[in-house]
């Protein structure tokens, strides 16, 4: 009798013992990760995601440039860098994502963009992971990049990736020591022609134009794409004229503009199109953009 109530107390410590390591062993575990996102919201994600959704074209570049291919199971119609991001599901418009589609495909995780905080708390009741990544400076896009390789699992890649940005931003604010902050180039960057849109001291453009050692000339209007007066930009008399190269753009025909004649930009023949996508999209393709201008301001210095 006695030995089998030894038995018995023996089960019953190594059936506790048990149960107190694998109690031990699942909070040990916990979530994947927990970080708070570019809105300032926690997000926990309870594993390491398998599926993926992008639903701002930005966020995508991001994802591939972490070699996040074979994760993405949907992005959105204006998705179209790299081209690989051309042959995923589609789930909609930037601002107009089929949210039914995305909840179908069912995503491990969900990269939302700024425009998208209704969209994010929507996917959230529905029971989705959501990261929102909104850049609004090249310091933010870093961030993001950080963002995006530790919410996967990639933080080494993201690492790698955010310290050759910078690097070669670096070369670029290297080169651009050679000249004064009164020597740098006062641009005009026309957003759109009818009715005049530029790009204000908010948007990601100017910081663009910054880094690349021009000086905005409607930086002090702080929006993004504020609308502008013909008048203002012939006062404020920029020498270098950009704007977007997209289908069509060369019928804006700044330098023919009539009134536009004694602008030093024109005069000079410095009106240029550069790179559309990369110039305004919140990715690791500002590097890009910055390097483009660079090389448009300062030919001598390259």
């Amino acid at each position: 009798m006695k030995k089998t109530c030894l038995v018995f107390v023996l089960v019953l410590v190594m059936l506790a013992a048990v149960g107190c390591s694998q109690s031990a062993e699942k909070e040990a575990e916990g979530p994947f990760v927990t970080l708070v996102d570019q809105t300032g919201r926690e997000v926990v994600i309870e594993k390491k995601p398998e599926t993926i959704i992008s639903v701002s074209p930005g966020n995508t570049e991001i994802a591939f440039a972490l070699g996040l291919d074979d994760l993405i199971i949907g992005v959105t119609d204006y998705c179209n860098y790299p081209e690989a991001a051309l042959a995923k599901e589609k789930i909609g418009g930037f601002t107009t994502p089929n949210v039914e589609k995305i909840v179908d495909l069912k995503p491990d995780l969900v990269f939302c963009g700024n425009m998208h905080e209704e969209l994010a708390a929507q996917l959230e009741e529905l029971g989705l992971t959501v990261i929102t990544l909104a850049p609004k400076t090249m310091e933010e896009m870093y961030e993001a990049v950080e963002l995006a390789g530790k919410a996967t699992g990639y933080e080494d890649k993201a690492a790698e990736l955010v310290a050759n940005m910078q690097s070669r931003i670096a070369a670029v604010q290297e080169k651009l020591s050679a000249i004064t902050e009164n020597e740098r180039v006062r641009v005009y960057y026309e957003v759109y022609s009818e009715p005049l849109m530029t790009a204000g001291g908010a948007s990601l453009i100017n910081e663009v134009i910054k880094h690349a050692g021009g000086i905005n000339i409607f930086a002090d209007l702080n929006e993004d794409y504020p609308m502008v007066s013909e008048e203002m930009v012939l006062t404020r008399d920029p020498e270098f004229i950009l704007y977007p190269l997209f289908h069509g753009s060369e019928e804006l025909n700044i330098p023919g503009r009539p009134a536009w004649q004694g602008v030093t930009a024109i005069k000079n023949e410095n009106v240029h199109g550069v790179t559309d996508d990369s110039t305004s999209r919140p990715g690791p393709r500002l590097v890009d953009a910055v390097e483009e201008m660079f090389c448009v301001f300062y030919p001598d210095l390259n």
